[in-house]
């Protein structure tokens, strides 16, 4: 809830200092910020993996995935979070508003529709959001949101941290979640 309110008071800040951005700004701004967090949170993940395996993997992720995030969005200027339906962290869970978005994609995925690589949206407030989709592609991904085996170390160790969680039984080419960046 903490992260929330602040994303929120974040988000609420930067609009009023920031001189107003093109769509096409937004657009260039939230791919360059998504692909960056994709690439710290992919790079450490992929060296705790290597050195540790994926109990390793998901201690660091839950110990410094949200603390990546917050340190990507204040190098970047912008308010950034990692969403989805089927969270592991309740605070990673998506809004009403987020929920039809994944939804709409899951539909298209469902249909055999390619994704959009994002999505720019303009709220009823006025503000814009940017969207991308987050797509299981890599079979490391799997280890962690696959079918983890129920009696295994690491599922156990996956109930220990996130009692709540839902982010597993994943295949290759599922949809995760998605990377919002409010503008």
């Amino acid at each position: 809830m903490k992260r929330l309110a602040v994303f929120s008071l974040f988000f609420i800040a930067s609009l009023l200092i920031a001189e107003p951005l093109t769509q096409e700004q937004m657009i260039q701004k939230g791919t360059e910020v998504s692909t960056t967090l994709v690439q710290k949170l992919g790079n450490e993940l992929k060296t705790q993996m290597q050195t540790g395996g994926p109990i390793a993997a998901l201690h660091f992720c839950s110990q410094n995935a949200l603390s990546l995030t917050d340190q990507v969005a204040k190098e970047s200027g912008t308010a950034i979070k990692r969403v989805s339906i089927q969270n592991r962290n309740p605070v990673n869970a998506a809004t009403f508003e987020e929920k039809a978005i994944l939804n709409q994609w899951q539909a298209m995925l469902k249909n055999s529709e390619t994704l959009p690589a994002y999505q720019l949206t303009k709220l009823s407030n006025g503000h814009t959001v940017y969207y991308k989709p987050i797509v299981i592609n890599k079979d490391a991904c799997l280890k962690c949101h696959g079918d983890i085996a129920g009696d295994s170390p690491l599922a156990k160790a996956i109930k220990e941290t996130y009692p709540e969680d839902q982010a597993t039984g994943y295949k290759m080419g599922d949809l995760r979640g998605m990377i919002v960046v409010a503008f």
